[in-house]
């Protein structure tokens, strides 16, 4: 008689990284929004059996000088890009299929998908792949305060803030013969706090409690560099005008599942800018 080996593998992680330096003027400016709305908005509702495809791209770029015109960036330019991509694939099987899906290029979050994907493979050969990745990037040039910040006081606590720039990446990707999975992404860029949220969330077909079978995966990547501010107290050291390198950090992280399991991740980014000490 073979021995049956049953793989269960719990996921739970949460994972926020909060960039929000409370002596000096430092972390990501936000990009600029367009001066008028461009939005996209796509729903998409499958249910069926038998071969399923759906793929989708979306990349935003914007500047507040010459976009092509870069590098070098101008005088106080700030150049930010965002990205999305996801593809479904289904050989055979019974597939019910949601995505809600809204692009803003002047208001937040500038990105916002939520999808549900329920897969069972039934009486058939067939599985079900399903890759999705977003991300954004931004390099700003040292720019004065109160350009970036409304509040009069705030400005003149941190006369300038440094330049920056910052890469941040989160992505999932399951081969499942049974599943039902959710996603949720966020991207907001064009509005301080700057922010990235991505969460999967990954059952049996039959809901909690019961486990998909197949592999799943999910990736989070963070990079970031600011500029020290100013010359003034021990957190303001560092002349903004030469881009002397004030603080740097990096995070990579990488969780996966075979066979049968339940798994769960949220990953959050968030800078947010905090003029609140001395310098200039």
């Amino acid at each position: 008689m073979g021995k049956t080996t049953r793989l269960i593998g719990v996921v739970a992680i949460a994972m926020v990284l909060l960039i929000a330096f409370s002596g000096v003027a430092l972390a990501s400016q936000p990009v600029c929004p367009t001066p008028e709305s461009r939005g996209i908005k796509s729903v998409t509702l499958i249910s069926g059996q038998g071969m399923v495809t759906e793929t989708e791209k979306v990349s935003w770029e914007t500047s507040n000088e010459n976009l092509i015109n870069n590098p070098p960036l101008g005088d106080e330019e700030v150049v930010g890009k965002m990205d999305y991509y996801q593809d479904l694939k289904v050989t055979d099987g019974i597939t019910n299929y949601i995505k809600d899906m809204d692009v803003d290029t002047k208001g937040v979050p500038n990105l916002n998908v939520m999808k549900s994907i329920g897969y069972n493979q039934g009486v058939t050969i067939g599985s079900l792949s399903h890759d999705e990745t977003v991300g954004f990037g931004i390099v700003g040039n040292y720019t004065p305060t109160s350009g970036v910040i409304l509040c009069p006081f705030a400005a003149a606590a941190e006369a300038n803030i440094p330049a920056s720039c910052v890469d941040v990446e989160a992505s999932s990707a399951m081969v499942v013969t049974d599943v039902l999975a959710t996603t949720v992404t966020k991207v907001e860029i064009s509005e301080s706090p700057i922010d990235l949220h991505y969460e999967v969330d990954a059952t049996g077909s039959e809901g909690a409690g019961t486990p998909a079978v197949g592999h799943i995966a999910a990736e989070f990547s963070v990079y970031t560099e600011d500029g020290s501010s100013g010359m003034g107290d021990h957190c303001g050291l560092g002349d903004v005008t030469e881009y002397t390198l004030g603080s740097k950090l990096t995070h990579y992280e990488k969780s996966t599942a075979d066979g049968l399991w339940e798994f769960h991740k949220e990953m959050d980014y968030t800078s947010a800018i905090s003029p609140t000490g001395g310098g200039g």
